[in-house]
């Protein structure tokens, strides 16, 4: 080995002891100078290296993204019934409804007494305590209140109706009422047990602007094997179709252009406003819809493997179909929801969430400054609405 590389590698080693071999002033001050030069480049570039290799693994892993934006708690707990309402947050503490904006204030109140319930769409609140039924705005203000005839089961909002069941779960009555809060139809039921209402928009043999049309869902139980049905009606003029879906029991509907996609254990069936076939079904075997988006006029449907909810292991992949396209993709780790933003997938593990950009098939990782226990929902501008214990909180997700 060369003495003088031996000599150098000695040195750096800042042995306190050097100067007693008899090195003079001068020779120790140029021997030094080179040292301190080649101590403070060795330094610079281990430096260097460092901050490349930091850069280098930002850039394979996307951690230069890793924060979520903004985290607000709102003041509501878990236990309070809270549904994500537009660009709010719209809960029930026992004996009145709260509407808080995604910052934190309130933006109104109304009290509707104990023991209610309530639904909501952007632009219309129903809510109902016995028999005491109230319509209010997106605002807050009260549209119609009324007792009904007997006990509210549950009710629903739609953008210019809202309809009301009342009675027993298989001998009761809908009641339509109008944005001026005029009862337009009353609808009887029998035969079946009345499942879920809802309002959609659709053109019609009558009319070629849009209009505000409701669904009816029920079993049927009076055959010997049950089936499930499903009604159509125009406000103010009564049903404009029905049919028998079998015996697979559906347990989604939403709509997209006037067709009804009506999700089943098995499959999901597309309806026009009359209940008839739109198109042929689509088989979703071992999959369940767990959220839908429409943006840009494309319907996004996001799909969890049923298998991973009934176990709770967590999901570790997700369905996303919109368009031609119906592509599985996997999360980089077992996550406890899913849902759609304007642009993204999201999958939300406890301490992290993962956006993958439609189109593409990778999630990115983001930390999160809070442990998420439950996902409720999404309001505007890719925020969600979650649960971290009891508490509630509205998260600012990436794009």
């Amino acid at each position: 080995m060369d003495r003088n590389k031996r000599r150098v590698t000695y040195m750096t080693g800042a042995n306190a002891t050097f100067g007693s071999y008899g090195m003079n002033e001068d020779s120790k001050k140029k021997k030094k100078k080179p040292l301190s030069a080649r101590l403070r480049m060795l330094i610079a570039l281990l430096a260097l290296a460092a901050l490349l290799a930091v850069v280098i693994a930002y850039a394979l892993t996307d951690s230069g993204r890793s924060g979520v934006g903004r985290v607000t708690r709102i003041g509501a707990t878990l236990s309070q019934n809270v549904m994500p309402f537009g660009d709010s947050v719209i809960f029930y503490d026992g004996t009145t409804l709260h509407c808080v904006a995604a910052t934190g204030g309130n933006e109104w109140s109304y009290q509707i007494g104990t023991n209610a319930d309530y639904d909501a769409t952007q632009q219309r609140i129903v809510a109902w305590s016995g028999n005491d039924l109230y319509i209010l705005n997106s605002r807050g203000r009260l549209i119609y209140n009324n007792k009904m005839s007997d006990s509210i089961q549950f009710a629903s909002a739609g953008d210019e109706y809202v309809a009301v069941f009342v009675g027993e779960a298989d001998n009761g009555v809908i009641s339509v009422i109008d944005s001026s809060g005029q009862i337009v139809d009353n609808i009887t039921i029998t035969n079946q047990t009345l499942l879920d209402i809802g309002f959609f928009m659709s053109t019609t043999s009558s009319s070629a602007q849009e209009t505000e049309l409701m669904w009816v869902l029920g079993l049927d139980t009076t055959g010997t094997v049950i089936s499930t049905e499903l009604q159509t009606f125009q406000p103010g003029r009564l049903s404009t179709g029905s049919s028998s879906l079998g015996e697979h029991i559906a347990y989604r509907i939403y709509d997209q252009d006037g067709v009804l996609h009506v999700v089943t254990t098995r499959q999901i069936l597309h309806y026009n406003y009359r209940v008839l076939e739109a198109s042929s079904p689509t088989l979703i075997y071992g999959y369940t819809v767990e959220d839908v988006l429409t943006s840009g006029g494309t319907l996004y449907q996001l799909l969890v493997p049923a298998q991973d909810q009934d176990e709770g292991s967590g999901l570790n992949n997700v369905r996303l179909m919109y368009g031609n396209v119906d592509r599985v993709l996997h999360l980089p780790s077992p996550c406890i929801a899913a849902a759609l933003g304007t642009r993204s997938v999201y999958g939300f593990a406890s301490n992290a969430v993962y956006a993958c950009r439609f189109g593409e098939t990778t999630f990115n990782a983001y930390a999160l400054p809070i442990n998420i226990t439950a996902v409720l929902g999404m309001i505007s501008e890719n925020r969600a609405v979650v649960a971290s214990g009891s508490e509630i909180y509205v998260v600012e997700l990436p794009l």
